[in-house]
């Protein structure tokens, strides 16, 4: 059977750049990897990135954004079809807007639970992640943990104080806690910026996943997270971070949690964006595509997009 890998993580955690690494060692050891990844939006920029690192070493699939259904009937026929070409290992990296406990039933359906079995899941936690986060966003979050068998908190660089890793765990343990939360917590690692070390994978490799549960919360698009999609987008490259800067902090624009997305150089070079309230980067990428997409809660795609010199509301 193949073994399957799940990544999760609230948006912006830094699943991709996990990925990157884990995949890449998986290749390095002789094994034949897919990726799927299943974005919260229709377009995706996470496959850009990720082809851009890993090139021809892993076989690289997108199931395109939609209603719940549709979306699982998609990444239920893409696992079916990687299973066909005998991969050792298939990775899925779901959107941040994921409910784990999905992906398990999905798994045990005909003809899934003859093709795969559970190999690891991750759920990748950003060490200055957003304390005042709304009640869904911590029940996404209790959700992905709740079956993880590793917690990999990221972005460690961005965090003062040398006790990141209790800190981090003391939140998450709050959080299961307001779900009510039944299990064994799970076993955390902490992820330099120095990437995984050797030791490191061949631990990772062996963490299984979580047998947690918590109390379910029912979410209707009241309460639940939107994705806009900005294309075309001019703004001055000079004040790129101000205007991004701008977009957070506007709260007649909504809770804005993610903005990732690339904008062209005159000169035809791409600047990649990723953005979280607690971290800003914009560095250079060899590829790109005109879009900028802004995901969060309540959002108002007039005032998001007045931040923007310019942009087209579609293709």
């Amino acid at each position: 059977m193949i073994k399957v890998d799940l990544v999760t993580g609230f948006l912006g955690s830094g699943k991709t750049t996990f990925i990157k690494e884990y995949a890449e060692r998986l290749y390095n050891k002789g094994q034949k990897v897919a990726i799927i990844v299943n974005d919260y939006g229709a377009i995706n920029v996470d496959r850009l990135l990720l082809e851009e690192k890993l090139g021809d070493k892993c076989r690289l699939e997108m199931v395109i954004g939609g209603d719940v259904d549709c979306a699982r009937r998609r990444l239920k026929t893409k696992l079916i079809a990687m299973a066909m070409e005998k991969f050792d290992r298939v990775i899925v990296e779901p959107s941040g807007i994921f409910d784990v406990d999905e992906f398990f039933d999905m798994l045990y359906e005909e003809p899934l639970e003859r093709m795969y079995e559970i190999g690891n899941v991750f759920s990748i936690v950003e060490a200055g992640l957003d304390r005042d986060m709304s009640h869904e966003s911590r029940y996404f979050l209790a959700s992905q943990i709740t079956k993880a068998g590793c917690v990999v908190i990221s972005k460690t660089d961005t965090v003062d104080g040398p006790d990141t890793l209790n800190s981090n765990k003391d939140f998450i343990t709050e959080v299961l806690s307001e779900f009510n939360h039944r299990g064994k917590l799970p076993g955390f690692y902490l992820k330099s910026e120095g990437g995984i070390t050797d030791e490191d994978f061949e631990k990772l490799l062996r963490v299984g996943y979580g047998h947690g549960d918590i109390m379910k919360l029912p979410l209707s698009e009241e309460n639940g997270f939107k994705s806009l999609f900005f294309f075309h987008v001019k703004t001055p490259i000079d004040s790129l971070k101000e205007m991004v800067e701008g977009i957070f902090s506007d709260k007649e624009a909504g809770n804005v949690i993610r903005l990732k997305g690339f904008i062209q150089n005159s000169d035809g070079t791409w600047l990649e964006v990723n953005a979280t309230k607690s971290e800003i980067t914009i560095k250079s990428t060899s590829v790109g595509q005109e879009l900028f997409i802004v995901i969060g809660e309540g959002l108002d795609e007039e005032k998001v997009g007045s931040h923007f010199e310019e942009y087209r509301n579609s293709l």
